[in-house]
């Protein structure tokens, strides 16, 4: 069955996980297992005819994955894994891994998994599984303590899985333009001290494949396309003039003539505000996301995958055929990012160069808030 499947042609459609409990509740003096979901057998997935399971996405958007887990845990999309959670010490106890990933609205095949250790004694041994999704980013739960039956799992809705008994309808529908969707997940403020940094969220490609019974041949529809750049801003040991103002007038003549200067010789002194840094990251962000888009309708990537034909006669089995075609579209996000990331590289990025330019603007409103501050002192 398809990794993909439109909302009108799922037939038989059933909820077997109804997401009010976790996969596996914490449980105390268990042995290693390894526990799957992915059309496997077993008691989740045992639906007759249709063992594969899949989420519910009913609206298009962007929906945020978390995998909780003692030890190990992972999830698969469409045959992508998205997300997976470090099992080894000190990660075996539970605790959390997040993901996000812009979806269309359908049903897409997941495979989740779950892989716990074996300790001794085996009475002190927990497991503990469970998987969030949710379209606002995936709450912490509480992870204090040594024990995972003290540890907490996140409030954040669990997730709902479903098996589906076939697809209504394979033939080849024609083909509709797909744009890239951008995202642009919440700003990391990093404890650690380093250069703030934006890095770019690998494109991620979803496929499907339907049956041209004319031309007797399998064709490839793209469903969606997403990727991004996430921030992260470090502590840079500098002063921020809003949160801890200048005591005196010389240090506010410093303050001033450092934060004025930001545009034209860059991050130097004391004086700065995270805001001016977040101004400068989320201009390299808008960076990424206009060239993403660029070289995604240049490269013609969606019409070079929809090009691309397997003889039904050579490939009587659907699956393999979804499995040739994710391997292309793997091949054709890693070519985007290669594209994408040389020409961003190259973007000026030094004094008076537009990233801070707009990391200026924000300061000089902090600038203006400081000479007001020492007006007010004389």
């Amino acid at each position: 069955m398809n990794n993909y499947i439109p909302l009108n042609k799922a037939i038989g459609p059933k909820v077997i996980c109804d997401g009010y409990q976790a996969l596996i509740p914490q449980k105390l003096g268990v042995d290693a297992m390894t526990f799957t979901f992915d059309g496997s057998e077993c008691e989740h997935a045992t639906c007759p005819g249709a063992p594969e399971i899949f989420i519910k996405v009913e609206e298009n958007g962007l929906y945020y994955f978390g995998i909780e887990a003692d030890d190990t845990g992972s999830l698969t999309i469409a045959g992508e894994e998205l997300c997976k959670k470090d099992g080894t010490q000190p990660n075996g106890k539970l605790n959390i891994e997040t993901a996000s990933r812009y979806l269309k609205a359908g049903y897409y095949k997941v495979a989740l998994s779950c892989t716990n250790n074996a300790y001794d004694p085996t009475s002190n041994n927990a497991v503990a599984f469970n998987v969030t999704m949710d379209k606002e980013p995936i709450q912490a739960g509480k992870y204090e303590g040594n024990s995972t039956m003290k540890r907490e799992f996140s409030p954040s809705p669990k997730i709902k899985l479903w098996t589906i008994e076939k697809e209504s309808d394979i033939k080849c529908e024609e083909s509709k333009e797909v744009k890239l969707e951008f995202e642009s997940p919440e700003i990391i403020y990093s404890p650690e001290i380093d250069s703030c940094k934006t890095n770019p969220i690998p494109p991620k490609i979803c496929v499907t494949v339907c049956q041209d019974k004319d031309e007797n041949v399998w064709k490839c529809r793209v469903v969606s396309a997403s990727a991004g750049a996430k921030i992260t801003i470090f502590n840079d040991n500098f002063m921020n003039p809003l949160i801890t103002p200048p005591l005196s007038e010389e240090e506010a003549i410093e303050a001033v003539n450092e934060m004025n200067g930001y545009q034209a010789r860059g991050r130097v002194g004391t004086w700065h505000t995270p805001e001016a840094s977040v101004a400068h990251e989320e201009h390299h962000r808008r960076q990424w996301e206009d060239a993403f888009n660029y070289y995604w309708k240049e490269m013609k990537i969606q019409e070079k995958l929809e090009e691309r034909t397997f003889s039904c006669d050579t490939y009587k089995d659907m699956d393999k055929v979804i499995t040739l075609m994710s391997g292309y579209a793997d091949l054709a996000s890693t070519n985007l990012t290669i594209a994408t990331a040389e020409y961003v590289i190259q973007l000026p990025d030094r004094a008076n160069d537009r990233p801070y330019c707009a990391g200026q603007k924000v300061l000089n409103e902090a600038t203006r808030k400081v000479i007001l501050l020492a007006d007010a002192m004389d």
